[in-house]
């Protein structure tokens, strides 16, 4: 009987589905509907927000399990942790989500927002994307050599394939013929025959090892690989899988996105380091992109990034502020911004995920939403040069106290401190750490990533009294 439910629906959902074009697409795609949906990848309440564009509407959250960190260290804690990598079916009815930590791909059915599968993968699992045969979903695992493949509406790996070191994520041509990887050990981006799944070439000598993200434009001709641990961005010619060249898109570069305004194509890149979206003009795909503009955050970190098909609008989350970003391309300019889920990581735009006579809202819960979240850059003591970004977010039960440390000298200890309400003004601990992670080019310098300390924080101390010094 349930089987039968669902084939049902599936049928009435294809009989009242038009021709659709997903993003990034060519000139001519529909316009931005009511049956659209944008999703993203909430890593700290471990959601994944539901948006309609065409209003800018939160319409809820799906839950993948437990907030950080309430019940997920517990032995007996089954569900998905870490909610982070998005992709979807070229239909728009199934959507793909990684947990990070979990290894866990759900696949989402966008109709009414309900679990189809989930399967355990590969260690560090990243992102994922559905095969154009719209039931076989293809997953980068970083941890491993593998390209693992999920059956998505069964469940389980039904293959594995051997790429080169720490495959990040898949993207497939816009014929569904070829798959790209890109990795986060070795600077090449392998190329797969879909059918037979095979690599059949390698494109070597990218900008960096370490390729966390990628897109490939409507076209099928461009591919841009971001380097986040350089601050590049790989700019790569398909139709003769050469590299073109290196541009320099600044620290902690994330994730790239394609829109064809006016008949010119446009790269998006967004700069978490310096809270912007940088936006380039590239001609041709043997050509080097033109800066054009940058956009201004309107908060902490963008992140993951996508445009509606067409290419009027590009959207962003802004990780830090637990909010999204609406562009105008006509203007480059930001027109709304709309708060979500906690610790957005991937963004993506479904059209036509819920047909009419569907509203798409079954399934929803508030998880993650209308939490309080602070941000502060501040000078490290005694230093001329490091500075931090403190996130202090509202969780249930405990505040997340968040540090990421830039240009701090290798190998020293630091220790965070702040001021406690009601202690007659005394200065208390709140984490401490060591900065380990070398800066490419700078011997003596160090990043902290990620500091992560969990505490009563916004009931006890107070926010703008936040220092880091040396330990």
């Amino acid at each position: 009987m349930h089987s039968n439910k669902w084939l049902g629906l599936s049928l009435l959902i294809i009989s009242s589905t038009h021709a659709i074009s997903q993003a990034p697409a060519l000139p001519g795609a529909q316009r931005i509907s009511s049956e659209d949906r944008i999703y993203t990848g909430d890593q700290t309440s471990n959601t994944v927000t539901v948006i309609k564009p065409l209003t800018n509407e939160v319409l809820g959250t799906i839950s993948l399990g437990d907030p950080r960190l309430t019940d997920q260290l517990n032995p007996q804690y089954l569900q998905a942790v870490n909610s982070h990598g998005l992709g979807f079916s070229q239909d728009g009815q199934f959507l793909s989500h990684v947990s990070v930590t979990s290894n866990t791909v759900t696949v989402i059915r966008t109709v009414n927002n309900s679990i189809v599968s989930q399967t355990y993968v590969d260690r560090a699992s990243h992102e994922a994307f559905f095969a154009h045969d719209g039931r076989t979903v293809w997953v980068g695992c970083r941890g491993t050599n593998n390209v693992d493949l999920v059956d998505a509406m069964k469940g389980g790996v039904i293959g594995r394939i051997v790429t080169d070191p720490g495959p990040s994520k898949v993207l497939f041509s816009p014929d569904g013929e070829l798959a790209y990887v890109n990795h986060i050990k070795s600077p090449t981006i392998s190329i797969i025959n879909v059918s037979s799944r095979k690599v059949i070439d390698t494109i070597s000598g990218l900008a960096d090892i370490f390729s966390s993200d990628m897109m490939i434009s409507a076209d099928g001709l461009r591919l841009w690989a971001v380097h986040k641990m350089t601050g590049t961005t790989s700019i790569i010619d398909l139709s003769t899988r050469a590299i073109v060249g290196v541009l320099e898109t600044g620290p902690e570069s994330n994730h790239p996105n394609f829109a064809i305004v006016n008949g010119t194509t446009y790269g998006f890149v967004t700069v978490a380091a310096t809270n912007e979206t940088k936006v380039y003009r590239q001609d041709l795909p043997s050509s080097m992109p033109v800066f054009v503009t940058s956009i201004r955050a309107s908060g902490i970190e963008p992140h993951g990034i996508w445009g509606s098909p067409d290419s009027t609008r590009m959207y962003w989350v802004n990780e830090h502020s637990d909010t999204m970003d609406v562009v105008d391309t006509s203007s480059m300019s930001i027109i709304s911004s709309v708060p979500i889920g906690q610790e957005s990581q991937a963004l993506v735009y479904v059209a036509g995920a819920v047909p009419a006579p569907f509203n798409g809202t079954e399934n929803l819960g508030s998880q993650g939403l209308g939490k309080r979240a602070e941000n502060r850059i501040i000078s490290v003591e005694n230093s001329t040069q490091s500075t931090t970004l403190v996130t202090i977010r509202e969780l249930d039960g405990l505040d997340m106290f968040q540090i990421i440390g830039r240009e701090l000298e290798i190998n020293k200890t630091y220790a965070a401190t702040a001021v406690c309400k009601g202690c007659g003004g005394a200065r208390l601990k709140i984490v401490g750490f060591k900065a380990t992670t070398p800066i490419k080019g700078a011997a003596s310098c160090a990043v902290a990533p990620q500091v992560l300390a969990f505490l009563s924080f916004f009931d006890s101390y107070e926010v703008d009294s936040v220092q880091l010094s040396l330990a």
